[in-house]
């Protein structure tokens, strides 16, 4: 029988323990958000906020915070990471925060009679503000990083997702073809991360409606010449968004939907198929790897939509062999089936092609099939700023009943996310940072509000004050920039 031991026994025997510290209160104000302000204040004193405020509904009354306010607790709270309107609570609890809203911190209920004061003519103004808020930091960042950070031309992708809810009573509410119990949002992207523009819809919207809409406020105040581009998915390939593009003068990359163009019947009058060329690092990594680099062949068509016969659009047409044979499951049947898309002379014992098409308006005689396929690529970018959108911000659930206030709460979320990349790309041009992280690096640290000759300082430890001002002193550069105008 084994001799028990005592856990003071037990606590010298082993090589590690915990080391107790005693925890007791104090009375100084402190604060984990001593990062926030550094940035807030940048946005505050540009010709951004002006512009903002003339945005808003007007809020009068005794008691108002006025709507200014509002809105720049609002974003503030998505800079800091809260995930609903509940937690602007800890706001309130906060000495930093409470002494920047000059002691005015808005209850949770007040935030959301302010998003219900929203109304059409509002949303529009905001979702404006987005366009000029991308092309003002376009404008920074043409200033302060170094040419080969630089976008010179205006690239936006669009998009569209579904954000899931679990009540009953929102408006818009609807169940859309996956399943989900949603509403729907559109959305654009540009080059650089920045949202030009979002569409909050009921959730059995279809993806590309209304998009024309979307996509003149993007590029609108440019003029037919300057060179701007579009990627979207096939859900934009379709008569409003292409007409919209020939008008503006986009360019536009947009991957072909076979029931609309009907380019899979026609792969079979391409002849002249190009070999995809990959570079020496692509072709050293294959063989470092020991992976045969897979075969792909490319080849074009022309397109000319039944709402335009003489107009000849280019089709580019991607096929990349694959070995074995092809089956699928279908998600109806659950079961294997065979591919029926297929054609006789795609297959071939030893396997079988896939593939994949792009409608697109760009120069072929100064750009090649695949500098234009790998350009389009690049649109999964939009993919990672949807999921940022959603898990960064919390917007994968919304907070209010009328789909007018969510519309503008999902816009104050845009301008947060704005806001925050626009700070990542100063700090980090090459490989600038998500929300997440800038919120430990930037935003949540530690500090102690100090009061001294009717002044007040705010402490904070000396790791985190270098890194804190090197930003402060970049972010300053936008209070000398103008208010580039879009109309």
């Amino acid at each position: 029988m084994k001799e028990k031991i005592t856990n003071k026994e037990y606590r010298r025997i082993k090589r590690f323990v915990w080391n107790r510290i005693k925890t007791l209160p104090t009375k100084e104000r402190m604060t984990d958000a001593g990062g926030l302000g550094t940035i807030v204040e940048a946005f505050d004193e540009s010709v951004l906020a002006r512009k903002l405020e003339e945005c808003l509904p007007s809020r009068t009354g005794n008691r108002t915070h006025g709507s200014y306010r509002l809105a720049l607790t609002l974003i503030s709270s998505f800079i800091y990471g809260h995930d609903c309107l509940d937690d602007l609570e800890w706001f309130r609890k906060d000495p930093y925060l409470k002494e920047s809203l000059d002691g005015k911190v808005s209850a949770p209920r007040t935030m959301g009679d302010f998003l219900r004061d929203f109304d059409d003519e509002h949303i529009e103004k905001l979702n404006l503000f987005l366009v000029q808020m991308q092309r003002t930091y376009r404008k920074c960042f043409n200033t302060m990083l170094e040419p080969r950070y630089r976008s010179q031309v205006l690239v936006q992708d669009i998009d569209s997702t579904d954000h899931e809810q679990s009540g009953d009573e929102m408006e818009g509410l609807a169940w859309n073809y996956k399943g989900h119990w949603c509403l729907d949002s559109q959305v654009a992207y540009d080059d650089y991360g920045l949202c030009g523009g979002l569409q909050l819809r009921p959730g059995n919207t279809k993806s590309g409606v209304g998009a024309e809409d979307l996509i003149a406020q993007i590029f609108s105040g440019m003029k037919f010449k300057e060179e701007k581009r579009l990627r979207a998915d096939s859900a934009y390939c379709e008569k409003d968004v292409i007409e919209t593009c020939i008008r503006l003068g986009v360019r536009f990359t947009i991957a072909a939907h076979d029931g609309y163009t009907g380019w899979k019947e026609r792969r079979s009058e391409i002849t002249n198929w190009e070999e995809w060329a990959y570079s020496q690092s692509q072709i050293e990594k294959s063989l470092k790897l020991g992976q045969r680099l897979p075969k792909i062949e490319l080849g074009r068509i022309y397109w000319s939509p039944g709402w335009a016969k003489n107009l000849k659009i280019p089709l580019i047409i991607k096929r990349t062999w694959k070995e074995g044979e092809h089956k699928k499951i279908t998600k109806k049947h659950k079961r294997q089936s065979t591919d029926q898309i297929r054609l006789p002379f795609d297959i071939e014992e030893s396997g079988y092609w896939e593939y994949y098409a792009i409608v697109t308006n760009e120069n072929l005689f100064e750009k090649s099939f695949q500098e234009v396929f790998e350009f389009y690529k690049k649109r999964g970018n939009a993919e990672r700023f949807i999921r940022e959108e959603k898990y960064g911000y919390d917007l994968k659930h919304l907070p209010c009943q009328k789909l007018k206030a969510n519309h503008a709460y999902a816009l104050m979320g845009m301008i947060a996310h704005n806001i925050l990349r626009w700070a990542a790309i100063l700090e980090q041009p090459d490989k600038p940072n998500f929300s997440k992280k800038m919120r430990k690096r930037f935003i949540h640290v530690p500090g102690k509000l100090v009061s001294h000759a009717r002044q007040l300082t705010l402490r904070i430890p000396e790791r985190y004050y270098e890194e804190v001002m090197r930003l402060k002193e970049q972010l300053t550069a936008l209070r000398d920039l103008p208010l580039l105008d879009t109309c």
